[in-house]
């Protein structure tokens, strides 16, 4: 008996012990499928996934391109001159990226160190880093250079090199402003339809500059409703972006494949299509703006016009300012887009873009800022430039601000 009930206890023990070692697997699995889980997840911000380490290379170059947008508004917002970029495609240990070399030349009232700050918060603000920053120079003729280098994590994506204006060139420094700061709001994009929020612009009490773009359904009730209140119109002309024809630039695009007698024909369809425009400025165009030949045309065909031309600065590379100034236009440049970043929320942060562009008008003594026909923009300015107002900032027409 004894032995027959110590086989029976030991027979029941198996199935016990083999539901404990399932058991034990399954939480093992669990477990490993959640570290993998984490892992997938922090290196999938680190510029990398579980199957990009094992299989292949990790591709950064989504990050460096943000990086790049990055740099690229600091430059717009610095006034940085006479931008070139020329760009590579590069790989190596296990990662592959896009690597930007970027020369240009800093304004007469910018000193290097500002300079490197801004691209500094610039580029960790897009999750980069600095690599180096060093200043050379000043070289025999008084011009200190100063080279930044900066990527992602060790992987250098960005070379930029920025050069002081050349002192001895006296005519090209800036006069000093004989009043006080002065800011310039344009309003672009208008024309797509006739909403309570464009409706709230143009009745506003401050004197915004409204673009509108050509041949859109509502391109000329806006356009004389504008111009019954008072308010200064531009012509918004459509030019061709990096990302053609996978953004769409609307009707009558400048692309840069057109001959010049076609880019004459598009500029003085558009023109006609919004009267009472005084000046223009382009919408979009980070790839049209920066062909000198294209642009050339372009600034011909508005003074033909006798028009002044802004220059909305989608791509630090644009040759707008300069060829508009080639060809007699009266200029000026935007310096920053007041409703394209957000906030910690998620909402659209033009408050504290408004107030940075009121800095710029302080150190510069103008400056000008594009928004366009959002609620949260039109209530952000009535918020705001009463404020400022009261500061000694005075809001203007963007014509009284041209060169």
């Amino acid at each position: 008996m004894p032995k027959g009930k110590s086989r029976k206890s030991k027979g029941k023990a198996t199935p016990g012990f083999l539901r404990h070692l399932r058991l034990w697997i399954i939480t093992a699995a669990l477990l490993l499928v959640f570290l993998l889980v984490i892992w997938e997840v922090v290196l999938s911000g680190r510029g990398g996934t579980i199957a990009e380490r094992v299989f292949g290379e990790r591709d950064l170059t989504k990050r460096a391109a943000e990086v790049d947008r990055a740099v690229s508004t600091s430059l717009v917002k610095l006034g940085v001159l006479d931008v070139e970029t020329e760009m590579e495609e590069r790989s190596g240990g296990g990662y592959r990226w896009t690597h930007w070399d970027t020369e240009g030349r800093l304004p007469y009232d910018l000193s290097p160190i500002e300079s490197n700050l801004a691209v500094t918060r610039a580029v960790r603000s897009a999750g980069g880093r600095i690599i180096r920053a060093r200043e050379s120079g000043p070289d025999w003729r008084g011009i200190t250079t100063l080279d930044i280098r900066c990527g992602i994590d060790d992987r250098e994506t960005h070379r930029i090199i920025l050069k002081e204006s050349d002192p001895r060139v006296e005519t090209a420094r800036p006069t000093p402003a004989a009043r006080g700061p002065r800011i310039a709001i344009i309003i672009d994009d208008l024309g797509y339809n006739r909403s309570a929020t464009t409706n709230g612009f143009i009745d506003s009490p401050f004197p915004l500059t409204l673009s509108v773009l050509p041949h859109c359904p509502h391109s000329g009730d806006v356009t004389e409703a504008a111009h019954r209140a008072g308010k200064e119109v531009l012509v918004h002309i459509p030019m061709q972006p990096e990302d053609w024809p996978a953004t769409n630039a609307g009707d009558g695009v400048l692309l840069v494949e057109h001959t010049h007698a076609q880019i004459r024909e598009l500029v003085a369809q558009a023109i006609a299509d919004v009267p009472h425009a005084v000046g223009a400025n382009n919408h979009m165009g980070s790839a049209l703006t920066k062909d000198r030949a294209r642009m050339r045309t372009v600034m011909e065909s508005i003074r033909k016009e006798d028009l002044f031309f802004i220059d909305s600065m989608t791509t630090a590379q644009s040759v707008g300012l300069a060829e508009a100034s080639r060809a007699g236009v009266p200029t000026t440049r935007n310096r920053m887009f007041l409703d394209s970043r957000l906030d910690e929320h998620g909402k659209l942060a033009v408050e504290p873009q408004l107030l940075e562009l009121a800095a710029i008008a302080r150190r510069r003594g103008d400056a000008v800022g594009i928004g366009h026909p959002r609620k949260e923009t039109l209530a952000a300015l009535e918020r705001v430039l009463p404020r400022l107002r009261e500061q000694g900032i005075e809001v203007v027409y963007v014509s009284q601000l041209v060169k």
